[in-house]
């Protein structure tokens, strides 16, 4: 029961803070799905609060929460920070520091490049010890929408869709959608070869 009041009190937080920017942010702090990122970025002088709640991480019946922000710094340029905590024993809260930089914005033809970086400071591998650097990518991400339109026949509301690879968490590539079903509420979809 204690689990989900927690759960419910993150959830709380974490949709009260959707109006603040319009991106979302990952586990890891820097804006995303849940552990992929994406091609958003967070608005230049916005601050993206973030909460998650993770039981029985990679079954071994310990509890991971993180919380902490993504800040727009620059156009096309975001840092974030997350405090990660666990239940385990022995664990101790860890901060994990990130960046990401749109270098290509997407246009009618091209797709988006985005460059980023999470863990700079090499903090996850108290949590895992196969995450021991820090964990670059490259993701490429379109608006998918006009395809889905094709697909179903029928007007469908906004589809993005990320792919990508990297170093640590990201080695072995990743993949994301992303389905807005209604206004404030999306649906994610992501593989991610060496995830949590």
């Amino acid at each position: 029961m204690r689990n989900a009041v927690v759960l419910l009190a993150v959830l709380a937080l974490v949709a009260g803070s959707v109006g603040v920017g319009y991106a979302s942010n990952s586990v890891y702090g820097l804006s995303g799905l849940i552990e992929t990122p994406d091609d958003t970025i967070a608005g230049q002088g916005s601050v993206n609060l973030t909460g998650n709640y993770i039981t029985d991480i990679a079954k071994t019946n310990a509890n991971v929460t993180t919380y902490g922000a993504v800040i727009g710094v620059i156009p096309n340029l975001e840092v974030g920070a997350v405090a990660m905590d666990s239940d385990a024993t022995g664990a101790e809260t860890q901060g994990i520091f990130n960046a990401k930089y749109r270098l290509l914005t997407e246009s009618l033809e091209r797709p988006s490049i985005t460059v980023g970086a999470v863990d700079i400071s090499k903090r996850l591998k108290r949590f895992n010890a196969m995450d021991d650097e820090s964990s670059m990518f490259i993701a490429i991400g379109k608006n998918l929408t006009q395809a889905a339109e094709g697909v179903s026949g029928r007007v469908a509301m906004p589809v993005r869709g990320t792919i990508g690879f990297g170093t640590g968490l990201y080695k072995g590539g990743f993949a994301g959608l992303n389905f807005a079903v209604a206004p404030k509420f999306d649906v994610m979809v992501e593989y991610l070869a060496n995830g949590i």
